[in-house]
């Protein structure tokens, strides 16, 4: 089974953070790794210059670190997620290694996740430490018809880590009257508590459960607090346009997480 990471071939180093996330979930779950070189029209082939063979000889060097080799193959597509998706296709490869873009938006890393037949992972934060284990897998909890697929996708990356298991919800408090709106969170928290305690109920699990409300997003998933041990798992609608694939809310949770996320296709 092999991790599979876009790597543009203009990389210099970690290609944000990819490599050396990969590396860590690849030692955590036992799985090889494949570095995908993306060739897109109008980007430069791999090898074609002398920071191409740099970015090989540092990326080769995280691999090293970490005990790992790599196999190595070139993919083309009209854009870098065509061949993303092309290569996710690949027998063997259980899930696509991404790193952060410079606006931490995640943009080209939801694109492939709305088509991939795997989930995809996105770095962020000191994931990409590949000595540091995993110790704890959120599950980020909407209570929306796509919550079960999504906690169960989490429950089991938690058991392949050998990690405890979390659920978070979050929302982010409207301007406007301070009273009304901590009512409305108030009774959408014990709602979205109650929907918590029934699913892990119907999986046979424990967690740990929490409600995590702010001023914006950023403010509510930061509540929740966050180790380098963890590791965020959020969910889309299969065949959703890539616009409205996460949604707003849970578009914006991955933005402001700082740890990082598997994207999955509820």
């Amino acid at each position: 089974m092999t991790l599979l990471v876009g790597l543009s071939p203009d990389a210099r180093d970690d290609a944000g953070g990819a490599v050396g996330l990969a590396a860590r979930l690849a030692l955590v779950w036992g799985e090889d790794v494949a570095v995908a070189v993306v060739v897109t029209p109008g980007s430069r082939a791999e090898g074609e210059a002398a920071d191409g063979d740099r970015a090989r000889a540092a990326v080769e060097g995280i691999l090293d670190a970490a005990g790992l080799t790599a196999r190595w193959e070139t993919v083309r597509g009209r854009s870098v997620a065509e061949a993303l998706l092309e290569a996710a296709a690949a027998d063997g490869v259980t899930a696509v290694v991404l790193g952060t873009d410079p606006d931490r938006s995640g943009r080209i890393a939801v694109r492939v996740a709305r088509s991939s037949p795997v989930p995809v992972v996105l770095a962020r934060g000191a994931g990409s430490l590949p000595e540091e284990p995993i110790s704890r897998v959120t599950c980020a909890f909407d209570g929306t018809a796509a919550s079960p697929g999504v906690l169960a996708a989490a429950a089991e990356l938690a058991e392949r880590s050998s990690a405890t298991l979390r659920i978070a919800s979050f929302a982010v408090r409207r301007l406007g009257s301070p009273h009304a709106d901590a009512s409305v969170v108030a009774n959408w928290s014990e709602q979205i508590a109650a929907a918590q305690a029934e699913e892990l109920a119907d999986l046979d699990r424990d967690a740990e459960t929490g409600v995590h409300a702010g001023a914006t997003w950023d403010e509510a998933v930061h509540d929740a607090g966050w180790g380098p041990g963890d590791l965020l798992v959020v969910g889309g609608s299969p065949g959703a346009s890539t616009r409205f694939f996460l949604g707003d809310r849970v578009g914006a949770i991955l933005q402001a997480a700082p740890v990082p996320a598997v994207i999955v296709r509820a």
